[in-house]
Protein backbone atom coordinates (compact mmCIF):
# COMPACT_ATOMS: atom_id res chain seq x y z
CA UNK A 1 0.00 0.00 0.00
CA UNK A 2 1.68 3.50 -1.03
CA UNK A 3 2.78 5.49 2.05
CA UNK A 4 2.23 9.01 1.87
CA UNK A 5 4.55 11.48 0.70
CA UNK A 6 3.97 13.56 3.48
CA UNK A 7 3.88 11.76 6.03
CA UNK A 8 7.10 10.43 5.34
CA UNK A 9 9.08 13.63 5.13
CA UNK A 10 7.33 14.45 8.35
CA UNK A 11 8.33 11.06 9.88
CA UNK A 12 12.48 12.04 8.73
CA UNK A 13 11.96 15.54 9.91
CA UNK A 14 10.94 14.12 13.19
CA UNK A 15 14.01 11.68 13.47
CA UNK A 16 16.44 14.12 12.06
CA UNK A 17 15.33 16.65 15.19
CA UNK A 18 15.64 14.02 17.90
CA UNK A 19 19.19 12.92 16.86
CA UNK A 20 19.49 17.11 16.89
CA UNK A 21 18.26 16.92 20.33
CA UNK A 22 20.19 13.94 21.70
CA UNK A 23 23.14 15.55 20.67
CA UNK A 24 22.23 19.03 21.96
CA UNK A 25 21.72 16.30 25.30
CA UNK A 26 25.45 14.99 24.96
CA UNK A 27 26.88 18.64 24.83
CA UNK A 28 25.30 19.90 27.88
CA UNK A 29 25.94 17.06 29.75
CA UNK A 30 29.70 17.55 28.63
CA UNK A 31 29.12 20.92 29.71
CA UNK A 32 28.02 20.03 33.17
CA UNK A 33 30.36 17.49 34.05
CA UNK A 34 33.29 20.29 33.33
CA UNK A 35 31.16 22.70 35.75
CA UNK A 36 31.00 19.58 38.71
CA UNK A 37 35.01 19.61 38.29
CA UNK A 38 35.53 23.25 37.92
CA UNK A 39 34.09 23.99 41.86
CA UNK A 40 36.19 21.13 42.60
CA UNK A 41 39.21 22.40 41.34
CA UNK A 42 38.24 25.81 42.95
CA UNK A 43 38.35 24.19 46.44
CA UNK A 44 41.44 22.11 45.55
CA UNK A 45 43.37 25.87 44.32
CA UNK A 46 41.84 27.89 47.25
CA UNK A 47 41.70 26.51 50.93
CA UNK A 48 42.96 22.74 49.51
CA UNK A 49 40.53 20.24 48.74
CA UNK A 50 40.05 16.93 50.63
CA UNK A 51 38.11 14.18 49.08
CA UNK A 52 35.56 14.83 52.23
CA UNK A 53 35.39 18.14 50.31
CA UNK A 54 35.10 16.94 47.03
CA UNK A 55 32.34 14.74 48.05
CA UNK A 56 30.29 17.30 49.91
CA UNK A 57 30.63 19.16 46.74
CA UNK A 58 29.64 16.49 44.24
CA UNK A 59 27.18 15.22 46.84
CA UNK A 60 25.82 19.10 47.09
CA UNK A 61 25.45 19.07 43.18
CA UNK A 62 24.19 15.98 43.48
CA UNK A 63 21.29 16.84 45.73
CA UNK A 64 20.60 20.35 43.24
CA UNK A 65 20.50 17.57 40.90
CA UNK A 66 17.28 16.23 41.91
CA UNK A 67 15.75 19.54 42.65
CA UNK A 68 15.98 20.41 39.15
CA UNK A 69 15.07 17.51 37.81
CA UNK A 70 11.39 17.89 39.80
CA UNK A 71 11.30 21.83 38.31
CA UNK A 72 12.12 20.49 35.32
CA UNK A 73 9.02 18.64 35.32
CA UNK A 74 6.78 21.07 35.69
CA UNK A 75 8.67 23.94 33.60
CA UNK A 76 7.91 20.91 30.69
CA UNK A 77 4.65 22.97 30.40
CA UNK A 78 6.38 25.23 28.07
CA UNK A 79 9.51 23.25 27.32
CA UNK A 80 10.92 25.48 24.94
CA UNK A 81 11.20 28.39 27.04
CA UNK A 82 11.63 26.26 30.00
CA UNK A 83 14.87 24.55 28.35
CA UNK A 84 16.03 28.00 27.19
CA UNK A 85 15.43 29.68 30.47
CA UNK A 86 17.46 27.51 32.51
CA UNK A 87 20.48 27.32 29.69
CA UNK A 88 20.87 30.45 29.86
CA UNK A 89 20.69 31.05 34.02
CA UNK A 90 23.29 28.18 33.70
CA UNK A 91 25.49 29.95 31.49
CA UNK A 92 25.27 33.14 33.51
CA UNK A 93 26.06 31.42 36.65
CA UNK A 94 28.98 29.25 35.37
CA UNK A 95 30.49 31.99 33.29
CA UNK A 96 30.59 34.06 36.96
CA UNK A 97 31.56 31.07 39.20
CA UNK A 98 35.25 30.94 38.86
CA UNK A 99 35.61 34.58 39.36
CA UNK A 100 33.62 35.35 41.98
CA UNK A 101 34.25 31.98 44.17
CA UNK A 102 37.68 33.56 44.14
CA UNK A 103 37.40 37.24 44.90
CA UNK A 104 34.65 36.08 47.55
CA UNK A 105 37.67 33.96 49.36
CA UNK A 106 40.25 36.61 48.83
CA UNK A 107 38.64 38.82 49.59
CA UNK A 108 35.97 37.90 52.79
CA UNK A 109 38.18 34.25 54.04
CA UNK A 110 34.56 32.70 53.03
CA UNK A 111 34.67 29.45 50.51
CA UNK A 112 32.73 26.56 51.61
CA UNK A 113 29.35 28.49 52.12
CA UNK A 114 29.58 30.38 48.72
CA UNK A 115 30.96 27.14 46.22
CA UNK A 116 28.39 24.89 48.45
CA UNK A 117 25.63 27.33 47.42
CA UNK A 118 27.34 27.89 43.73
CA UNK A 119 26.99 23.99 43.71
CA UNK A 120 23.27 23.31 44.85
CA UNK A 121 22.54 26.04 41.87
CA UNK A 122 24.56 24.58 39.16
CA UNK A 123 23.19 21.11 40.15
CA UNK A 124 20.01 22.10 40.14
CA UNK A 125 20.04 24.08 36.45
CA UNK A 126 21.91 20.37 35.48
CA UNK A 127 19.33 18.58 36.67
CA UNK A 128 16.31 19.86 35.11
CA UNK A 129 17.66 19.81 31.60
CA UNK A 130 16.91 15.97 30.70
CA UNK A 131 13.15 16.58 32.01
CA UNK A 132 12.80 19.21 29.37
CA UNK A 133 14.74 17.72 26.57
CA UNK A 134 12.37 14.46 27.19
CA UNK A 135 9.65 17.18 26.65
CA UNK A 136 11.05 18.57 23.82
CA UNK A 137 11.02 14.64 22.17
CA UNK A 138 7.31 14.84 23.00
CA UNK A 139 6.11 17.83 21.82
CA UNK A 140 7.75 16.50 18.14
CA UNK A 141 6.03 12.84 18.75
CA UNK A 142 4.94 10.97 21.34
CA UNK A 143 7.24 8.50 21.68
CA UNK A 144 7.46 5.03 24.23
CA UNK A 145 8.78 6.24 28.19
CA UNK A 146 11.82 3.21 27.96
CA UNK A 147 12.99 4.43 24.53
CA UNK A 148 13.21 8.23 25.91
CA UNK A 149 14.84 7.41 28.53
CA UNK A 150 17.32 5.30 27.22
CA UNK A 151 17.96 7.39 24.41
CA UNK A 152 19.09 10.69 26.32
CA UNK A 153 21.01 8.70 29.42
CA UNK A 154 22.69 7.41 26.59
CA UNK A 155 23.60 10.54 24.92
CA UNK A 156 24.12 12.39 28.63
CA UNK A 157 26.93 9.29 29.36
CA UNK A 158 28.65 9.44 26.45
CA UNK A 159 28.91 13.38 26.62
CA UNK A 160 29.75 13.11 30.12
CA UNK A 161 32.92 11.08 29.67
CA UNK A 162 33.58 13.28 26.53
CA UNK A 163 33.08 16.77 28.34
CA UNK A 164 35.68 15.27 31.34
CA UNK A 165 38.40 14.02 29.29
CA UNK A 166 37.85 17.71 27.26
CA UNK A 167 38.08 19.76 30.53
CA UNK A 168 40.88 17.87 32.04
CA UNK A 169 42.92 17.21 29.05
CA UNK A 170 41.96 20.39 26.77
CA UNK A 171 40.21 23.35 28.57
CA UNK A 172 41.63 23.71 32.09
CA UNK A 173 45.57 23.20 30.85
CA UNK A 174 45.00 25.70 27.91
CA UNK A 175 42.87 28.01 28.79
CA UNK A 176 42.41 27.98 33.10
CA UNK A 177 39.47 27.50 35.18
CA UNK A 178 38.21 31.26 34.87
CA UNK A 179 38.62 31.22 30.66
CA UNK A 180 37.27 27.24 30.07
CA UNK A 181 34.38 28.17 32.81
CA UNK A 182 33.57 31.16 30.31
CA UNK A 183 33.88 28.34 27.25
CA UNK A 184 31.08 26.30 28.54
CA UNK A 185 29.14 29.01 29.27
CA UNK A 186 29.73 29.84 25.64
CA UNK A 187 28.35 26.31 24.71
CA UNK A 188 25.00 26.39 26.82
CA UNK A 189 23.76 29.27 25.35
CA UNK A 190 24.98 27.25 21.60
CA UNK A 191 22.39 24.82 22.42
CA UNK A 192 19.80 26.74 23.79
CA UNK A 193 20.25 28.34 20.53
CA UNK A 194 20.28 25.09 18.51
CA UNK A 195 17.02 24.18 20.55
CA UNK A 196 15.44 27.37 18.97
CA UNK A 197 16.24 26.21 15.49
CA UNK A 198 15.43 22.53 16.37
CA UNK A 199 11.57 22.88 17.31
CA UNK A 200 9.11 23.66 14.86
CA UNK A 201 7.40 26.79 16.00
CA UNK A 202 9.67 27.84 18.78
CA UNK A 203 8.83 31.45 19.53
CA UNK A 204 11.86 33.51 18.22
CA UNK A 205 11.43 36.29 21.10
CA UNK A 206 12.82 33.48 23.36
CA UNK A 207 15.88 34.05 21.64
CA UNK A 208 16.05 37.22 23.19
CA UNK A 209 16.93 35.69 26.30
CA UNK A 210 19.66 33.48 24.65
CA UNK A 211 21.05 37.12 24.06
CA UNK A 212 20.66 38.69 27.28
CA UNK A 213 23.04 35.92 28.16
CA UNK A 214 25.89 36.10 25.85
CA UNK A 215 25.40 40.17 27.42
CA UNK A 216 25.54 39.06 30.65
CA UNK A 217 28.43 36.25 29.77
CA UNK A 218 30.26 38.29 27.70
CA UNK A 219 30.49 41.12 30.56
CA UNK A 220 31.86 38.09 32.81
CA UNK A 221 34.51 38.08 30.45
CA UNK A 222 35.38 41.63 30.58
CA UNK A 223 35.83 41.68 34.31
CA UNK A 224 36.83 38.23 35.38
CA UNK A 225 40.72 39.38 34.89
CA UNK A 226 40.19 42.24 37.14
CA UNK A 227 38.27 40.40 39.91
CA UNK A 228 40.54 37.75 39.85
CA UNK A 229 43.78 39.95 39.97
CA UNK A 230 42.36 41.99 42.80
CA UNK A 231 41.45 38.85 44.72
CA UNK A 232 44.57 37.51 44.10
CA UNK A 233 46.81 40.46 44.96
CA UNK A 234 44.53 40.87 48.51
CA UNK A 235 45.99 37.33 49.31
CA UNK A 236 49.77 38.29 49.16
CA UNK A 237 51.75 41.04 51.14
CA UNK A 238 54.35 41.74 48.50
CA UNK A 239 52.76 43.22 44.58
CA UNK A 240 52.75 40.90 42.41
CA UNK A 241 55.08 40.81 39.48
CA UNK A 242 54.33 37.57 37.78
CA UNK A 243 51.57 34.69 37.21
CA UNK A 244 50.83 31.81 35.91
CA UNK A 245 48.53 29.18 35.53
CA UNK A 246 50.27 25.50 34.03
CA UNK A 247 46.67 23.45 34.66
CA UNK A 248 49.01 21.84 37.06
CA UNK A 249 48.90 24.63 39.84
CA UNK A 250 48.48 28.51 39.75
CA UNK A 251 51.84 30.02 40.12
CA UNK A 252 52.40 33.62 41.54
CA UNK A 253 55.98 35.58 42.41
CA UNK A 254 55.74 38.53 44.65
CA UNK A 255 58.68 40.78 45.33
CA UNK A 256 59.32 43.94 47.16
CA UNK A 257 62.43 46.00 48.32
CA UNK A 258 62.60 46.12 52.03
CA UNK A 259 64.32 49.11 53.71
CA UNK A 260 68.36 48.71 53.32
CA UNK A 261 67.62 48.02 49.81
CA UNK A 262 67.39 43.88 50.39
CA UNK A 263 64.78 42.26 47.73
CA UNK A 264 62.79 39.61 48.95
CA UNK A 265 61.12 37.92 45.86
CA UNK A 266 58.92 35.25 46.54
CA UNK A 267 57.42 32.06 44.48
CA UNK A 268 54.01 30.47 45.67
CA UNK A 269 52.42 27.32 44.21
CA UNK A 270 48.52 27.00 44.89
CA UNK A 271 48.89 30.01 47.66
CA UNK A 272 52.09 27.61 49.18
CA UNK A 273 55.31 29.95 49.86
CA UNK A 274 57.67 27.76 48.09
CA UNK A 275 60.75 29.95 48.27
CA UNK A 276 62.06 33.46 49.60
CA UNK A 277 65.27 35.00 47.88
CA UNK A 278 66.13 35.85 51.13
CA UNK A 279 67.04 32.62 53.05
CA UNK A 280 66.01 30.23 50.40
CA UNK A 281 69.64 29.45 50.78
CA UNK A 282 69.44 27.51 53.95
CA UNK A 283 67.02 25.31 52.85
CA UNK A 284 68.84 23.90 49.57
CA UNK A 285 72.12 24.14 51.06
CA UNK A 286 71.05 21.90 54.03
CA UNK A 287 69.11 19.42 51.21
CA UNK A 288 71.03 19.20 49.23
CA UNK A 289 75.17 19.11 50.91
CA UNK A 290 74.60 16.25 53.80
CA UNK A 291 73.46 14.03 50.94
CA UNK A 292 76.30 14.89 48.58
CA UNK A 293 79.14 14.08 51.50
CA UNK A 294 77.21 10.94 52.74
CA UNK A 295 77.21 9.33 49.65
CA UNK A 296 80.42 9.22 49.25
CA UNK A 297 80.85 6.16 51.62
CA UNK A 298 77.56 5.06 52.09
CA UNK A 299 77.89 4.92 55.74
CA UNK A 300 75.29 7.01 57.31
CA UNK A 301 73.52 5.34 59.58
CA UNK A 302 76.12 3.53 60.78
CA UNK A 303 78.02 3.67 64.00
CA UNK A 304 81.77 4.45 63.08
CA UNK A 305 83.28 6.56 60.59
CA UNK A 306 84.69 7.56 56.88
CA UNK A 307 88.23 6.62 56.05
CA UNK A 308 90.19 9.45 54.77
CA UNK A 309 90.57 12.73 55.75
CA UNK A 310 88.82 15.54 54.45
CA UNK A 311 90.74 16.01 51.00
CA UNK A 312 89.47 12.35 50.85
CA UNK A 313 85.96 13.00 51.30
CA UNK A 314 85.52 16.14 48.91
CA UNK A 315 87.50 14.60 46.24
CA UNK A 316 84.93 11.50 46.48
CA UNK A 317 82.27 14.28 46.26
CA UNK A 318 82.97 14.70 42.42
CA UNK A 319 81.69 12.89 39.82
CA UNK A 320 78.65 12.04 41.19
CA UNK A 321 75.49 11.53 39.21
CA UNK A 322 72.40 13.04 41.00
CA UNK A 323 68.35 12.56 40.11
CA UNK A 324 66.16 15.60 41.55
CA UNK A 325 62.87 14.65 42.19
CA UNK A 326 60.67 17.95 41.80
CA UNK A 327 62.83 20.78 42.52
CA UNK A 328 61.68 22.81 39.22
CA UNK A 329 62.93 25.65 40.66
CA UNK A 330 66.51 24.84 39.70
CA UNK A 331 67.54 25.75 43.33
CA UNK A 332 68.73 22.33 44.47
CA UNK A 333 70.39 21.65 41.03
CA UNK A 334 72.60 24.88 41.62
CA UNK A 335 73.72 23.37 45.02
CA UNK A 336 74.72 20.14 43.36
CA UNK A 337 76.41 21.91 40.28
CA UNK A 338 78.78 23.79 42.81
CA UNK A 339 80.50 20.34 42.44
CA UNK A 340 82.51 20.41 39.25
CA UNK A 341 82.24 17.29 37.95
CA UNK A 342 78.91 16.27 39.20
CA UNK A 343 75.74 15.92 36.24
CA UNK A 344 72.35 16.65 37.50
CA UNK A 345 68.75 14.95 36.13
CA UNK A 346 65.88 16.72 37.07
CA UNK A 347 62.30 14.97 37.08
CA UNK A 348 59.96 17.78 37.46
CA UNK A 349 56.41 17.32 36.50
CA UNK A 350 55.48 21.23 35.53
CA UNK A 351 57.43 23.08 32.67
CA UNK A 352 55.65 26.15 33.74
CA UNK A 353 58.13 26.38 37.08
CA UNK A 354 61.21 25.84 35.16
CA UNK A 355 59.85 28.65 32.40
CA UNK A 356 59.03 31.24 35.12
CA UNK A 357 62.83 30.68 36.89
CA UNK A 358 64.14 31.77 33.79
CA UNK A 359 61.89 34.65 32.32
CA UNK A 360 61.14 36.25 35.60
CA UNK A 361 64.30 38.70 35.94
CA UNK A 362 63.84 38.09 39.56
CA UNK A 363 63.70 34.37 39.72
CA UNK A 364 66.86 34.12 37.19
CA UNK A 365 68.81 35.71 39.99
CA UNK A 366 68.25 33.12 42.79
CA UNK A 367 68.94 30.08 40.01
CA UNK A 368 71.83 32.04 38.76
CA UNK A 369 71.84 29.78 35.49
CA UNK A 370 71.58 27.25 36.90
CA UNK A 371 68.26 25.70 34.96
CA UNK A 372 70.21 26.47 31.38
CA UNK A 373 73.47 24.47 32.69
CA UNK A 374 74.99 21.71 30.32
CA UNK A 375 75.31 19.47 32.87
CA UNK A 376 71.53 19.60 34.21
CA UNK A 377 69.30 17.45 32.22
CA UNK A 378 65.38 18.27 33.09
CA UNK A 379 62.44 15.33 31.85
CA UNK A 380 59.25 16.93 32.36
CA UNK A 381 57.36 14.09 33.35
CA UNK A 382 55.30 12.44 36.64
CA UNK A 383 58.13 11.07 39.08
CA UNK A 384 56.55 8.46 40.60
CA UNK A 385 55.99 7.08 36.85
CA UNK A 386 59.58 7.95 36.01
CA UNK A 387 60.99 6.35 38.90
CA UNK A 388 59.53 3.27 37.92
CA UNK A 389 60.14 2.96 34.64
CA UNK A 390 63.71 3.82 34.26
CA UNK A 391 66.57 2.01 34.54
CA UNK A 392 68.78 4.48 35.42
CA UNK A 393 71.07 4.57 38.33
CA UNK A 394 72.23 7.66 40.47
CA UNK A 395 74.73 7.92 43.49
CA UNK A 396 72.94 10.69 44.96
CA UNK A 397 68.74 11.02 44.86
CA UNK A 398 66.85 14.39 46.19
CA UNK A 399 63.39 14.44 46.67
CA UNK A 400 61.93 17.87 46.86
CA UNK A 401 58.44 17.49 46.53
CA UNK A 402 55.55 20.18 47.94
CA UNK A 403 54.40 18.86 51.17
CA UNK A 404 51.41 15.65 50.91
CA UNK A 405 48.27 17.60 51.67
CA UNK A 406 46.30 15.51 48.85
CA UNK A 407 45.94 12.09 47.61
CA UNK A 408 47.99 13.11 44.83
CA UNK A 409 50.79 14.41 46.47
CA UNK A 410 50.43 11.64 49.09
CA UNK A 411 51.66 9.16 46.21
CA UNK A 412 54.74 10.81 45.92
CA UNK A 413 55.51 10.35 50.05
CA UNK A 414 55.03 6.19 49.88
CA UNK A 415 56.18 3.06 50.78
CA UNK A 416 55.86 2.32 47.21
CA UNK A 417 57.89 5.39 45.62
CA UNK A 418 60.25 5.12 48.71
CA UNK A 419 60.84 0.99 47.87
CA UNK A 420 61.43 2.21 43.68
CA UNK A 421 64.08 4.16 44.90
CA UNK A 422 66.11 1.78 45.90
CA UNK A 423 66.91 0.65 42.35
CA UNK A 424 67.45 3.78 41.40
CA UNK A 425 70.48 4.32 43.13
CA UNK A 426 74.23 2.95 43.14
CA UNK A 427 75.60 1.07 45.98
CA UNK A 428 77.01 3.34 48.19
CA UNK A 429 74.38 5.89 47.56
CA UNK A 430 72.15 8.21 49.36
CA UNK A 431 68.91 9.77 49.29
CA UNK A 432 67.42 12.70 51.11
CA UNK A 433 63.63 13.84 51.52
CA UNK A 434 62.33 16.87 52.05
CA UNK A 435 59.23 15.88 54.84
CA UNK A 436 58.01 19.06 56.01
CA UNK A 437 58.43 21.00 59.53
CA UNK A 438 58.83 19.06 62.42
CA UNK A 439 57.36 21.87 64.55
CA UNK A 440 54.30 22.51 62.84
CA UNK A 441 53.85 19.06 61.33
CA UNK A 442 56.01 16.91 63.60
CA UNK A 443 53.08 13.87 62.91
CA UNK A 444 53.37 14.37 59.59
CA UNK A 445 57.37 14.65 59.59
CA UNK A 446 57.85 11.45 61.57
CA UNK A 447 55.25 9.46 59.35
CA UNK A 448 57.92 10.08 56.57
CA UNK A 449 60.61 8.76 58.33
CA UNK A 450 58.50 5.22 59.40
CA UNK A 451 57.81 4.90 55.70
CA UNK A 452 61.09 5.51 54.52
CA UNK A 453 62.26 2.89 57.25
CA UNK A 454 58.85 0.47 55.97
CA UNK A 455 60.97 0.98 52.74
CA UNK A 456 64.06 -0.28 53.66
CA UNK A 457 66.02 2.47 54.25
CA UNK A 458 67.94 3.59 57.43
CA UNK A 459 67.64 7.22 58.37
CA UNK A 460 69.21 10.11 59.70
CA UNK A 461 66.75 12.62 60.79
CA UNK A 462 67.82 16.92 61.00
CA UNK A 463 66.09 20.17 60.19
CA UNK A 464 67.23 23.45 59.62
CA UNK A 465 65.88 26.81 60.32
CA UNK A 466 63.92 28.98 57.42
CA UNK A 467 62.55 32.02 58.92
CA UNK A 468 60.00 32.25 55.60
CA UNK A 469 59.02 28.47 56.28
CA UNK A 470 59.82 28.04 60.16
CA UNK A 471 61.76 24.97 61.29
CA UNK A 472 61.67 22.58 58.24
CA UNK A 473 62.92 19.07 58.45
CA UNK A 474 64.70 16.31 56.00
CA UNK A 475 65.45 12.94 55.93
CA UNK A 476 68.99 11.51 55.09
CA UNK A 477 69.02 7.84 54.31
CA UNK A 478 70.84 4.61 52.54
CA UNK A 479 69.94 1.14 52.10
CA UNK A 480 69.48 -0.70 55.80
CA UNK A 481 69.58 -4.03 53.72
CA UNK A 482 66.45 -5.47 55.87
CA UNK A 483 62.94 -4.07 56.56
CA UNK A 484 62.96 -5.80 59.44
CA UNK A 485 65.24 -4.29 62.37
CA UNK A 486 65.65 -1.31 60.98
CA UNK A 487 68.08 1.36 63.90
CA UNK A 488 65.44 3.71 65.24
CA UNK A 489 67.93 6.40 66.17
CA UNK A 490 70.84 5.54 63.62
CA UNK A 491 73.99 7.66 64.25
CA UNK A 492 75.80 9.28 61.51
CA UNK A 493 79.67 9.54 61.73
CA UNK A 494 80.45 13.25 62.09
CA UNK A 495 83.52 13.00 60.18
CA UNK A 496 81.74 11.81 57.15
CA UNK A 497 80.60 15.74 56.74
CA UNK A 498 84.01 17.75 57.40
CA UNK A 499 83.91 18.35 53.32
CA UNK A 500 81.08 20.22 53.83
CA UNK A 501 83.46 23.21 55.02
CA UNK A 502 85.08 23.41 51.91
CA UNK A 503 82.48 24.02 49.32
CA UNK A 504 82.75 26.51 48.35
CA UNK A 505 79.98 29.59 48.40
CA UNK A 506 77.51 27.88 51.04
CA UNK A 507 76.32 31.23 53.49
CA UNK A 508 74.56 28.64 55.89
CA UNK A 509 75.42 25.52 56.37
CA UNK A 510 78.86 24.21 58.20
CA UNK A 511 79.75 20.33 59.25
CA UNK A 512 79.09 21.70 63.20
CA UNK A 513 75.75 23.39 62.11
CA UNK A 514 74.85 19.65 60.20
CA UNK A 515 75.60 17.80 63.66
CA UNK A 516 73.87 20.09 65.92
CA UNK A 517 70.34 20.27 63.32
CA UNK A 518 70.28 16.15 64.00
CA UNK A 519 69.00 17.31 67.72
CA UNK A 520 65.47 17.70 68.39
CA UNK A 521 64.05 19.47 71.49
CA UNK A 522 61.84 16.86 73.90
CA UNK A 523 58.57 18.24 72.86
CA UNK A 524 58.92 16.92 69.48
CA UNK A 525 60.83 14.07 69.14
CA UNK A 526 59.64 10.87 67.32
CA UNK A 527 58.73 8.84 70.64
CA UNK A 528 55.83 11.45 71.22
CA UNK A 529 54.02 10.19 67.87
CA UNK A 530 52.42 7.32 67.50
CA UNK A 531 52.79 7.31 63.30
CA UNK A 532 52.39 4.47 60.79
CA UNK A 533 53.83 3.86 56.94
CA UNK A 534 52.54 5.78 54.68
CA UNK A 535 50.78 3.89 51.17
CA UNK A 536 48.74 5.13 48.83
CA UNK A 537 46.04 2.85 49.41
CA UNK A 538 46.57 4.51 53.05
CA UNK A 539 47.87 7.49 52.75
CA UNK A 540 48.49 8.58 56.28
CA UNK A 541 51.01 11.21 55.50
CA UNK A 542 47.77 12.75 54.20
CA UNK A 543 45.80 13.00 56.73
CA UNK A 544 48.24 14.06 58.91
CA UNK A 545 49.77 16.79 56.82
CA UNK A 546 45.56 18.25 56.67
CA UNK A 547 45.66 18.28 60.56
CA UNK A 548 48.61 20.36 60.78
CA UNK A 549 49.20 24.13 61.39
CA UNK A 550 46.62 24.65 63.49
CA UNK A 551 46.79 28.01 65.34
CA UNK A 552 49.46 29.20 63.11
Amino acid sequence: MPTDPGVLARGRSIRRRRLALLAVAAIIAGAGIAYELALMLLGTVTVGSTERANAIVVGTTMFGMGIGAATGGRLARRPVTGFVTVEVVLAVLGAFAAPFLYWVWATLDALWGPLLGYSLLIGACIGAEMPLLAALNDELDRQEAATVVSNYTAADYFGALVGAVAFAFLVRPRLGIVNGTILIAVINLVAAAAVLVIMPGARRRTGGWVVAGLVAVGVAALVAPAMVDDGRQRLFRDPIIATAESGVQELVVTSRVHPGGVRDTRLFLDGDLQLSSIDEHRYHEALVHPAMAAARSGRVGQAGGASGGADDVAAGLAGRAVLILGGGDCLAAREVLRYPEATVTMVELDPTVVALMRDVPELATIQAGACDDPRLRIIHDDAFRWVGSTSEQFDVVIVDFPDPDSPALGRLYSVELYAHLQTVLHPGGAIVVQCGSPFFAPEAYWTCAETLEAAGWATVPYQAEVPSFGTWGFHLAIPSGSVSGTPRTPVAAPEMFVAIDEIDGLRYLTADVFAAAQVFPLDNRRERYDVRPSTILDPSIVAATQGAWIGY
